[in-house]
């Protein structure tokens, strides 16, 4: 995923409404920090030597660590979930009628049985199609390992689909989150309705319903629907039109999901008009992340969200990264890293890797951490 062909696809349009929706509400603060001695980007903490005195010393610590059994093999599960309770728009340029139910394609990354092998590698290349340059290292249908593991969905942007974000699904996978990239009806590539957006906080809840309990409709298999995700450690994430999708389901209380425990935004914010609104916010924390040289959505508006979110936000801020340029290359491994540090400290209540995140990204010369 690097800055190679970086806007295909992307309107230009869409970003300008981002822009000054979220200009006319918000506030801009700023905060750093820092640390020598970090993992360097795409070392876990936990990767580091034995002898190094890092979490992976047994004279560092005398608990255990809470997650030995990683690194996972990952396997993988393409669904086609159908929930009848809720319409599709027509879309007239498209010829495309209106529908009486909402269908959302889901690839579902989680945790397997057997050897784990290598670590998928990030993109070096951002292919907005989907078609990943990479080999993935997945097993479709792998019997999962035991569980229950943490969730991440994980939301597209304008035109784009699940399929972009393999890679660091299963990076996350293998580490020990079950991570779903929905693919939406209508802001999907080869549609592209930007204002279905206001509908996709629902197609969240609606996979995260699906993925914590079995239903009649058979969709879902038994071995993922049955105890694999944990319903009380639920984070979703998304990213450009995916991020305002998470606001929105996080945040407005026209749509808040209560069972969503952090976030991570990645390149947007909030786009609501007259709907809901967001005085009172969940105390859901925020991992957010955006690229100074972003031409789609200015970085001015990731720096107000660290005072717009009430709840405690962690600021990964891309020093020249673009709006997709955070996903690829040595910017993508600290971000997938800064991902999983994040999620451990606020569905695993271990904070000892964002502790490091400092450090790690400091060190790196690409972005700064800011908090708030």
């Amino acid at each position: 995923m690097i800055r190679t062909d970086a806007r295909r696809g992307l309107s230009s349009s869409l970003g300008l409404r981002v822009a000054l929706s979220l200009l006319l509400v918000m506030g801009i603060a700023v905060g750093c920090s820092g640390d020598d001695d970090a993992p360097a980007p795409g070392e876990r903490a936990s990767e580091r030597s034995q002898d190094d005195g890092g979490p992976g010393d047994p004279a560092a610590t005398d608990e255990e660590p809470e997650r030995t059994e990683a690194p996972f093999a990952v396997g993988r599960q393409d669904l086609v979930l159908v929930d009848p309770e809720r319409p599709t728009d027509a879309v007239e340029a498209l010829e495309l009628g209106r529908e009486d139910e909402r269908t959302v394609e889901l690839s579902v990354f989680y945790p397997a049985q057997g050897d784990p092998g290598d670590r998928a590698e990030v993109l070096t290349e951002w292919d907005h199609s989907g078609s990943l340059p990479v080999e993935s290292v997945a097993e479709v249908d792998a019997a999962p390992a035991e569980g229950p593991f943490p969730l991440l969905v994980f939301a597209h942007g304008f035109i784009g689909q699940g399929s972009s974000f393999v890679a660091l699904a299963e990076q996350w996978a293998r580490e020990g989150y079950v991570v779903a990239l929905p693919t939406f009806p209508l802001s999907r590539m080869g549609v592209g309705v930007a204002d279905d957006y206001v509908n996709q906080p629902g197609d969240i809840s609606f996979v995260i319903d699906r993925l914590t309990a079995p239903d009649e409709s058979a969709e879902v298999p038994a071995e993922l629907a049955d105890g694999l995700v944990d319903g009380d450690r639920i984070a979703v994430g998304g990213h450009s039109l995916g991020a305002a999708t998470v606001f929105r389901a996080a945040y407005n209380d026209c749509c808040v999901d209560d069972r969503v425990r952090a976030t991570v935004a990645v390149s947007g914010g909030p786009m609501d008009a007259g709907e809901g609104g967001y005085d009172d916010q969940p105390d859901v924390p925020m991992l957010l992340v955006h690229g100074a040289a972003d031409p789609v959505v200015d970085v001015a508006i990731g720096d107000a969200m660290v005072d717009f979110v009430q709840a405690p936000v962690t600021y990964l801020r891309f020093d020249s990264g673009d709006h997709v340029s955070v996903f690829v290359a040595d910017e993508g491994q600290l971000f997938s890293d800064a991902v999983l540090a994040f999620l451990d400290a606020h569905l695993r209540d271990d904070p000892s890797e964002l502790d490091e995140l400092p450090g790690a990204v400091g060190s790196s010369g690409l972005a700064e951490l800011r908090t708030g």
